[in-house]
């Protein structure tokens, strides 16, 4: 090969191979169109971004908020300008990815943690270089190098995986986002169904601009929520265990219709408390002085911190006595009571 280069019959020359194989299909047609309250909370967002840096889109979730986005990166792309998309999380971006790829193609690039390093430098160059126009990325893509930023879409801005707590530098994505909005002169459009304290207080005081979604696109509607005062059916003696007769009503009516049902509770294990009825001592984590969680599958005590565990006592450590008590209820209690009151259902706990 080298004889037949040196006597020009080949060319050796060095070419750029992306490793990421997005299609050549920048600024292609929006596949969806905006409906009436979309297209006006759109319109309200770029009115306000004439007369402020940050706005806060406050929609109900399934209100359309995406393809507001993706309208808006649309526009600002088309001006010449490189967006920045935020999402909390790196299982959400696949499913944006695959929706905004079929818009603007190779001009999207991808950052995040579980890209290698040679793929994180290759969309390091290529934001520095201009070739990618919009980004989609987690906490860490805050510090790409933008050359010409002009907007920053920071989506679930309530969420706390925006904050970086180890290893250091620590900081608040969400927080460096409107740092560098003001540093480049990029817009800065906060979303979320349920916006942080603070940041919904900056909305109503004026600072940041305000609009609102309150309805679900297309025919969806709103659930409908029933809220159940159990320390009243407590006072009565009308609760089953943990559960109101209307909660076991409506598990039974959609059991019995094939249907499923999910109930959520905070607390993982059998109980959160171990507590010794004669002098009242309760188990704690040796690091953490928080109390130890019955996990009664596993006989243990566990702490949800560090993770420390030991072997649920007989006795009390403290006074010897045998009379140990469990206070309150998790997701295996839950589980073992729905098994015993609903013996037809399929009763599964998930609580990793």
């Amino acid at each position: 090969v080298n004889t037949l280069i040196k006597n020009g019959i080949l060319e050796q020359f060095d070419q750029i191979v992306s490793r990421f194989p997005l299609e050549e299909n920048p600024l292609a047609q929006m596949p969806f169109q905006l409906n009436e309250a979309q297209t006006t909370a759109r319109d309200e967002v770029m009115t306000l971004f004439e007369q402020k840096n940050i706005v806060l889109l406050h929609g109900v979730t399934g209100s359309g908020k995406t393809e507001i986005y993706i309208d808006l990166i649309r526009k600002a792309m088309e001006g010449g300008g490189q967006v920045l998309y935020l999402l909390p999380e790196i299982a959400l971006t696949a499913q944006i990815v695959t929706r905004l790829m079929r818009v603007f193609g190779s001009r999207l690039g991808v950052y995040h943690s579980k890209f290698s390093d040679n793929e994180r430098v290759e969309v390091w160059n290529g934001v520095l270089s201009g070739r990618f126009q919009v980004v989609v990325g987690v906490r860490s893509s805050v510090f790409l190098p933008f050359d010409n930023l002009s907007l920053l879409i920071v989506d679930e801005e309530h969420e706390s995986s925006y904050k970086q707590y180890d290893p250091a530098p620590r900081y608040n994505a969400r927080e460096v986002a409107l740092m560098t909005g003001n540093f480049q002169g990029a817009k800065v459009l906060l979303g979320s169904a349920t916006p942080a304290v603070e940041t919904y207080y900056q909305a109503r005081l004026g600072r940041y601009g305000l609009v609102t979604l309150s309805k679900r696109f297309g025919e969806a509607g709103m659930p409908e929520i029933e809220l159940i005062d159990t320390r009243k059916l407590r006072a009565d003696k009308k609760m089953h265990n943990h559960f109101s007769a209307d909660l076991l009503n409506a598990m039974e009516s959609k059991i019995a219709q094939n249907e499923q049902v999910i109930l959520f509770q905070n607390r993982r294990g059998y109980a959160p408390v171990t507590a010794c009825n004669d002098c009242g001592y309760i188990p704690k984590c040796q690091s953490c002085a928080v109390s130890l969680s019955y996990h009664k599958h596993a006989h243990e005590l566990r702490c949800h911190y560090c993770g420390y565990h030991e072997g649920m006592p007989t006795q009390c450590p403290a006074c010897g006595s045998r009379a140990l008590r469990t206070q309150g209820f998790g997701t295996e209690k839950l589980e073992d009571d729905l098994k015993i009151m609903l013996p037809q259902a399929n009763v599964q706990r998930m609580d990793l």
